[in-house]
């Protein structure tokens, strides 16, 4: 397994206008050692091609390798309205071009679908469709469509995420599990049901114990239920922590490390 960086560990820079995505790349490498990135989509000031390119140029510079680009607020891939869900496809597929300009194996999306209330049958047959859309869009251009555990009443629940990920044929359409995001009552089970479709882990940590350890999740428990399902790809650092991201970004390689 590769330990990486996720940008939204860095978030706080971003928005206090501390740190640009164009010069992400080389930071990751000078303030942390490490090569492999997760690039976040509302970090990106444009997508023309002259940015991409810029973008790739500095990448390449920093010796670096993306391993994901984490695609936020292109619609709702559930919407049962069909001229929504269609939109929304259309976004989100427009990022594949994105991630062949920089080198990305994959770009994430959510589930879509509501945040709160009862499960419905038409929402999951709505999602079932967009990703099986975007997964033949995604063929064409040799870059998958992997979906996060993250939030709501289809991605909350891991048998949704299993029947998603068996609804598809094409091959490029996986997982981006993420640690924390499961309900903790079904977290390490919803993972393993789901392992077998990671392309890329999101290991999120919050905060720390005096040994080191994550205090919400067994980041040793997640990495071997993975290890078990045969992945060994990228873990991308997802700091979310109230402390100082350098400081909560270096002590999560550092237990990363311990148990990798």
């Amino acid at each position: 397994m590769n330990i990486g960086l996720a940008g939204w560990s860095l978030v706080r820079r971003v928005r206090a206008g501390a740190l640009v995505l164009l010069d992400y790349p080389a930071l990751v490498k000078d303030e942390f050692g490490l090569s492999v990135i997760e690039l976040n989509s509302p970090f990106f000031e444009s997508t023309d091609a002259d940015y991409v390119g810029e973008l790739k140029g500095r990448i390449d510079a920093a010796g670096a390798r993306v391993a994901n680009i984490a695609v936020d607020g292109q619609g709702d891939l559930a919407a049962t309205d069909e001229s929504e869900r269609q939109q929304a496809v259309q976004n989100y597929a427009a990022w594949f071009d994105v991630a062949l300009g920089v080198g990305s194996p994959c770009i994430r999306a959510f589930s879509g679908g509501p945040h709160e209330g009862e499960f419905r049958e038409d929402v999951m047959q709505a999602c079932i469709r967009s990703f099986g859309e975007l997964a033949a869009a995604g063929k064409e251009k040799n870059v998958r469509i992997i979906v996060e555990n993250h939030g709501g009443v289809i991605a909350r629940d891991p048998d949704n995420l299993v029947r998603l990920m068996g609804s598809d044929d094409s091959g490029f359409l996986g997982m981006c599990p993420d640690f924390g995001n499961f309900p903790a009552e079904v977290r390490y089970e919803g993972l393993e049901k789901v392992a077998p479709w990671a392309q890329v882990l999101h290991a999120k940590m919050h905060e720390f114990d005096e040994t080191g350890e994550e205090t919400r999740v067994d980041v040793g428990r997640c990495l071997d239920i993975f290890r078990r399902a045969g992945f060994d790809g990228d873990v991308l650092i997802e700091f979310e922590g109230k402390g100082d991201d350098h400081e909560g970004v270096l002590k999560s390689i550092a237990l990363l490390g311990r148990h990798i």
